[in-house]
């Protein structure tokens, strides 16, 4: 079993996603579909990454390695005892991926208009994925199901809304048939890897989760009737006041993965702001997250042998357009964007891309948003 080094906090700061943006054109409220599916618009706005680079993303290769086979093993071992771990990122031997260069690009496109998920439109946020992928497949079984998000997480709240917060408690999925989420071995059919951009403190917004011992409903599952306030799975958790220190920070330094199953109960503080007389500007938590899956429990959102390891561009932007839409109610989209992201998603470039179910579900979400946003507008 590997020693957990010590976490070194040191990022310097990033500018503030509010500062006036050069060229007024690049904004997502000045951009067509044709647009966004021209890699030079990209190019253009992040000059420091790359977009559909062949000899880039000919460069990249999975983390492998005796070294790594120690980490993933031990990282198994401890999701199975409690339904999540960290990987230091002193263990994770990044060759290709620029961390800082994401966070800052994260920033330029908040700038812009676009949500930091569209940091997907970039080789180097794929590159995560594929450097990560061997380490995630030893330690959970799973392989990536392209269920991707970005965050930028903002303690001072800069833009007024809830766009740039963190979700509150929730797990990742919620089967109806909870145990058969799992394998014979105790394996968990989902997992997500959520990778640091940035140190995640507590300060910021790190990770918190119940471990899986403290929750009586990550096996068994969930009662949801919405009418039993006794049944909440939190409540369950901390169900007295001493319950309550079984609640676990992860902080999270730049590099760094946090593995968690979909079981887990886990959620994102605001973080708190730092007063100028004790020190620096506290700065943003900017993180990118992968859900790795067993077809068998959930298929990949595209078809893998057509997206591995670096999506075309065209499916790219509807994969990142259909989770704006799928998650609505937690990124809300003024009604030309969501046109903008349902015309991603329906182009005839990408027809058949997205998988027949998660497609559906795309689909049904845009309806309710749609309605959403003209009833906001009226």
């Amino acid at each position: 079993e590997y020693e957990t080094p010590a976490v070194e906090m040191s990022d310097p700061a990033l500018p503030s996603p509010r500062e006036p943006v050069q060229n007024t054109s690049w904004h997502a409220r000045e951009v067509d579909l044709a647009r966004v599916l021209q890699p030079g618009y990209w190019r253009e706005l992040c000059p420091s990454l790359h977009v559909c680079d062949e000899a880039f993303q000919a460069s990249i290769r999975p983390m492998v390695g005796a070294a790594l086979e120690e980490v993933a093993d031990d990282a198994r071992e401890r999701i199975l005892r409690d339904g999540y771990t960290k990987i230091p990122a002193a263990y994770l031997p990044w060759k290709s991926v620029a961390h800082r260069e994401l966070a800052l690009a994260c920033v330029q496109l908040i700038r812009h208009g676009w949500n930091p998920s569209f940091l997907l439109m970039y080789d180097e946020a794929w590159s995560i994925a594929h450097e990560l992928s061997d380490v995630v497949l030893r330690a959970t079984g799973n392989r990536l199901n392209f269920d991707a998000l970005c965050w930028h997480v903002d303690p001072y709240d800069d833009l007024g809304d809830d766009e740039h917060t963190a979700f509150s408690p929730h797990r990742d999925r919620q089967p109806d048939d909870s145990p058969a989420t799992f394998r014979p071995d105790g394996t968990a059919m989902y997992a997500t890897a959520w990778v640091a951009l940035t140190d995640a403190t507590p300060e910021n917004s790190c990770l918190y989760v119940i471990p899986r011992a403290r929750d009586p409903g990550y096996f068994e599952g969930d009662d949801d009737d919405p009418s039993n306030a006794d049944a909440d799975p939190l409540r369950l958790c901390l169900p007295h006041k001493e319950a309550y220190q079984h609640i676990t920070a992860v902080p999270a330094e730049t590099g760094s993965a946090v593995v968690f199953t979909h079981r887990v109960i886990h959620w994102g503080s605001r973080g708190t702001p730092r007063s100028a007389e004790l020190g620096p500007r506290t700065p943003p938590r900017v993180c990118v997250s992968f859900g790795f899956a067993d077809d068998a429990y959930e298929p990949a959102y595209v078809d893998r042998a057509r997206n591995l390891p670096f999506p075309p561009l065209c499916n790219r932007a509807a994969l990142v357009s259909a989770q704006m839409i799928a998650y609505h109610e937690r990124f809300r989209s003024s009604a030309r964007m969501l046109r903008l992201f349902h015309d991603a998603v329906t182009h005839p470039g990408v027809d058949g891309a997205l998988e027949r179910e998660y497609r559906k579900k795309v689909m049904y979400e845009y309806v309710q948003a749609a309605a959403a946003a003209a009833a906001a507008a009226a």
